[in-house]
């Protein structure tokens, strides 16, 4: 069947991902204050959490909260 014969090609539809987003942006993606926002509020939760659990000193609770706020990082990145 040639495509002449087929009629007229209607346009397929577009995918509604990003219509009600503005120009350049994705529907998905988090505005950078938020993602900083986040950030703090993962590392300083972490500290708390940890400090809670019983971590021997204030030096060990940001350990554990710099490889949450990585992971973390990491996560917003690839998301990008």
């Amino acid at each position: 069947m040639s495509r002449r014969s087929r009629g007229r090609h209607e346009p397929e539809p577009r995918e509604s991902a990003g219509q009600d987003a503005p120009p350049g942006r994705s529907r998905d993606k988090i505005p950078f204050l938020a993602q900083v926002g986040l950030l703090v509020a993962v590392f300083a939760v972490t500290v708390g959490i940890a400090e809670l659990a019983g971590a021997i000193n204030l030096g060990t609770s940001f350990g554990i909260a710099q490889i949450v706020f990585a992971i973390v990082l990491v996560f917003l990145l690839l998301r990008a």
